[in-house]
């Protein structure tokens, strides 16, 4: 589902030419077949398939990765296509996946080619913000990210993100508390939240996202958590997970993967019967000497800000605006207010301190 935002996204807002690419033709066809033009093509592509890769990157500029959970097959696609001599984006929230990217830099630098993770909403959006309300508070030592949503935008969405918080619990995603790294262990930091109307009071759970190392590596954090709405995840699953250990064991992914697709399409359908629409809303805060600044995004829905970041920066690379080169995030491209006019296109409402 991200990648149809991200190709809508920079159809929308430029003249380039897109191809989209998966590897189920029925699918690519139900998705974009009615879109097709001269300036979007299909393709069926198993980006895993490194030979297929390389021959798709002969006809373009650069490739997005929508394939996630990029804990999985991420860093190997990076590789392939920086190795073609091509750009390279994604949406990944993982830490190993960035801690894989850095084995990259070197190479994309080297070869004037630009490498970037974390252009999605959180991290992404949520990391801009984030370092536009430290760049304001000097004295901040702490950063708290919330994200829920009321469901997801499309019965068979999410299910990639779900699935990369899974696999990068098992090797244990720290956050910072009182100063410390802390590795944070899947189902074991859970808290209660009370967030704007319509969401109310919901059960969050903590996955330490690359928005930690990013801001980490900008400011002195003595705390940083993200948090993400638990939803209708039970408690045992957490434990099932981490007995499984899906990242070393193929079948145990599988098991679990159709586990939580079941559990997404319930709580979707139970979300639709009550009425309940795709709104999310995206809280950012952050603390210290006994000052504190937030911002906080309702949004339409929780995909459509997604195709902010990466329809930007390809823009930019094309038009030749972005000199920026070899790994990068969304924080070392743009800061808050380079964007803010095209993530308002995505807000029911916005409110951001110092604006």
């Amino acid at each position: 589902m991200v990648g149809r935002v991200i190709v809508e996204k920079i159809r929308r807002t430029s003249q380039l030419l897109v191809i989209a690419s998966g590897r189920q033709r029925d699918r690519l066809q139900q998705e974009f077949g009615a879109r097709q033009d001269e300036r979007l093509e299909t393709v069926e592509l198993d980006a895993t398939d490194a030979e297929q890769l390389r021959r798709a990157c002969e006809s373009v500029d650069l490739v997005i990765n929508a394939v996630g959970p990029y804990n999985r097959s991420g860093a190997d696609i990076a590789r392939t296509v920086i190795d073609c001599g091509r750009h390279y984006i994604d949406c990944a929230n993982e830490q190993v996946h960035y801690e894989r990217l850095r084995g990259l830099h070197k190479t994309a630098r080297s070869a004037e080619l630009l490498l970037v993770t974390g252009a999605g909403l959180i991290p992404g959006i949520s990391t801009l913000l984030a370092a536009h309300l430290l760049g304001q508070h000097h004295e901040a030592e702490a950063v708290d990210i919330v994200y829920a949503q009321l469901r997801p935008p499309y019965r068979d969405g999410g299910q990639a993100s779900v699935m990369s918080g899974v696999l990068d619990a098992i090797y244990r995603p720290w956050s910072v508390h009182e100063g410390v790294r802390m590795p944070v262990t899947l189902g074991r930091s859970v808290r209660t939240t009370e967030l704007p109307a319509p969401f109310g009071s919901r059960r969050l759970l903590e996955v330490p996202t690359l928005d930690v190392p990013i801001l980490v590596a900008r400011a002195h954090l003595r705390e940083i958590h993200t948090w993400f709405n638990l939803g209708d995840q039970p408690a045992w699953m957490f434990g099932l997970i981490r007995l499984l250990n899906p990242a070393k064991r193929t079948w145990a992914y599988r098991v679990i993967d159709r586990i939580v697709a079941h559990l997404n399409r319930a709580e979707f359908d139970r979300a639709i019967r009550q009425g309940l629409g795709a709104q999310a809303v995206l809280r950012v805060t952050i603390f210290g000497a006994g000052k504190e600044l937030g911002a906080t995004l309702h949004l339409t829905d929780g995909a459509s800000p997604v195709g902010v970041l990466p329809a930007r920066i390809v823009r930019d690379l094309a038009s030749g605006k972005m000199e920026k080169r070899g790994l990068a995030t969304p924080v070392d491209l743009y800061r808050w207010a380079d964007v803010r006019e095209e993530v308002q296109q995505c807000v029911l409402c916005m409110e951001v301190d110092g604006e």
